[in-house]
């Protein structure tokens, strides 16, 4: 009997055997490292406190205001907005979580509550996470005759919002300025962004943005002085020694004026000169503003090459390459936002009308790439033809042994026919004097020659 039959009839192992039930320790069942114990965060109160440094150190009584300031520079802001849009302008479509009726139910009745709503707006203003860590948006639900529907959602400040210990929200007011209010269930959609160990908060692109955009901002401002110094001159007036400090004011204040003026007048003797604004070197301050766009871009979207082109200029292969980094990262936020739309607002529909059935998923579908496929097809054509040549030669080759099982032992030592059914090597065992051209014509020469599983069927019925 050939090692493959082998394989095939024979038993399990003892070791493979079903084990009896175990009794699942208590430890196996609970979270060990959790909030209570983690010596990383600070517990001032009932509430868990922000874990960006970022946030802590720079930013002082503003909070997270000081991202919103990063979407003020308008690349930051362009490449924050690409990232969005790319994600909200796919399409996007609602699956059963099962295949029972009632789940698809389920999936039919989302899908028309989501189509009632400013879907895209919504997932819009969730996506404020990926900058911040977190975004809160509020759910006003009506009664729609036995149904309980969204009627609209509201986006909220993330400044309004703290968490406690079991990382539920609670809305800051005047009267509960530090633990906030305790608010209800099923009622604020909490969308969460780098999210890592116990921070509720999240860890937005904030964190890293926040350098590049202020060293940025900073550098504008040094070459706006050095542009005021090369379109006006600094002048300077030399007057005789001993000249009374009341008449050096009188002078300084003609000088300043004459920057603007066509004509000034000075006592005889004054000595005047204009210091012009120079510099040397490669270095400029363009230069280094442009820098600080491409980390921007980098910590953004991960690439530079869709939104500017360096000196040296690009290619098609290398912009198809950065596009490809993209839309991986959009492909990420679209599970992340998948995964929380499926956990809380998904879930809040069907357990108000349809208790019971499985959750619907819902999904941004990313765009067909035409040529990527079919260059994908054209490979699979070659491998597919490179398979067919390589089990030729192993059933031509068989054709030597004249023992049935000796044949088969040898073709099954390969493993390319390892994915082959036992029926399909029985036949070519049977047909390897065919292969090897002793026998009649070869009885893979049909019209799908790049197909073993045709030919062998083909075979078989001649057989």
């Amino acid at each position: 009997m050939s090692k493959r039959r082998r394989k095939t009839r024979s038993g399990q192992p003892a070791s493979f055997a079903q084990k009896t039930r175990q009794n699942l320790p208590t430890e196996a069942r609970t979270l060990i490292a959790s909030v209570d114990n983690d010596i990383t965060i600070p517990f001032f109160s009932g509430v868990l406190q922000h874990a960006d440094d970022t946030l802590i150190q720079q930013g002082g009584g503003k909070g997270l205001k000081i991202y919103d300031e990063i979407e003020r520079d308008p690349h930051a802001s362009a490449m924050l907005q690409k990232r969005k849009k790319t994600l909200v302008a796919r399409v996007w479509e609602v699956q059963p979580g099962g295949d029972r009726p009632i789940d698809k139910e389920a999936a039919d009745l989302v899908e028309e509550f989501l189509k009632g709503i400013s879907f895209d707006q919504i997932c819009e203003d969730l996506l404020d996470a990926t900058l911040k860590g977190f975004a809160v948006s509020e759910i006003v639900w009506a009664r729609d005759g036995s149904r309980i529907k969204p009627e609209r959602l509201a986006s909220d400040d993330q400044r309004r919002f703290v968490f406690d210990r079991d990382w539920k929200p609670r809305l800051l007011t005047w009267s509960e300025m530090f633990e906030g209010m305790v608010l209800p269930d099923r009622k604020f959609i909490v969308h969460r962004f780098g999210v890592k160990g116990n921070n509720p908060y999240g860890l937005g692109l904030g964190s890293r943005l926040f350098w590049p955009v202020l060293f940025k901002r900073e550098g504008v401002s040094f070459w706006l002085h050095f542009l005021e110094k090369f379109a006006g001159p600094t002048v300077v007036g030399k007057t005789p020694y001993g000249t009374m400090s009341d008449e050096q004011n009188k002078l300084l204040h003609t000088l300043v004026s004459a920057r603007t003026a066509s004509a000034i007048t000075v006592p005889i003797g004054t000595d005047i000169e204009f210091l012009e604004a120079s510099r040397s070197g490669s270095v400029s301050y363009e230069q280094f503003l442009a820098y600080w766009d491409r980390q921007i871009s980098i910590g953004t979207t991960g690439e530079t090459l869709t939104t500017q082109v360096g000196e040296s200029g690009g290619n098609r292969a290398l912009g198809e390459v950065h596009q490809e980094m993209l839309d991986l990262l959009v492909d990420s936020d679209g599970d992340l936002l998948s995964e929380t739309l499926r956990d809380q607002l998904i879930r809040w529909i069907v357990e108000y009308n349809m208790p019971g059935a499985a959750l619907p998923y819902v999904w941004r579908v990313r765009p067909k790439n035409e040529k990527a496929e079919a260059e994908s097809r054209k490979t699979k054509a070659g491998a597919a033809e490179a398979t067919d040549k390589a089990i030729r030669a192993i059933v031509s080759a068989s054709a030597k042994f004249e023992d049935n099982d000796v044949a088969r032992d040898y073709i099954v030592s390969f493993d390319i026919t390892d994915r082959l059914s036992d029926k399909t090597i029985d036949a070519l065992v049977m047909a390897r004097h065919s292969f090897a051209g002793t026998r009649g014509t070869d009885p893979f020469a049909a019209e799908h020659p790049a197909d073993p599983a045709f030919s062998a069927n083909r075979l078989k019925k001649k057989l």
